[in-house]
């Protein structure tokens, strides 16, 4: 019973037929656009981690990344969840800046899930802390089919 409300917790998108239609390119750059207009403001949107109660800042650097990084259709997709995958993303823990990045003091590690076009995906969440500022920002977003063993 548990695992059913569990699972029906669990935020689900899907491709449009209009999407379907598209490049890779032209989904990505779609997305981008609408990732620009949705969660690029000024000052910059803050979205709050239910886990450790921390307040993280969306900023260009994470669709940057998420951009970059995004070749498929399904991580292309996920982006429309950026704040609410971190919201209720999960700590997993925080380590130094190993690249030892001008003020950057550390990096912690998040990870949440979801259904994309019906399939279960780990999504990955990289917030980077700014001693100057000292405030918390995404960095890197991404998404990961889970590998299920039938």
């Amino acid at each position: 019973m548990e695992d059913t409300l569990k699972e029906a917790q669990i935020p689900e998108i899907w491709e449009t037929e209009e999407e379907k239609k598209l490049s890779i390119g032209d989904l990505k750059q779609n997305y981008l656009v609408f990732a620009q207009k949705q969660f690029i403001k000024t000052p910059p949107i803050v979205i709050f981690n239910k886990d450790r109660n921390w307040p993280i800042e969306l900023s260009r650097r994470v669709l940057s990344e998420w951009r970059i990084k995004s070749r498929t259709r399904e991580r292309i997709l996920s982006i429309q969840l950026l704040d609410t995958m971190i919201e209720g993303a999960k700590f997993l823990q925080t380590v130094e800046d190993s690249k030892h990045t001008p003020g950057i003091e550390s990096v912690s590690y998040f990870e949440n899930q979801c259904r994309i076009n019906g399939r279960l995906f780990k999504i990955s969440i990289t917030i980077k802390k700014q001693v100057l500022f000292n405030r918390r920002f995404a960095y890197y977003y991404s998404a990961t089919e889970f590998n299920i063993k039938k």
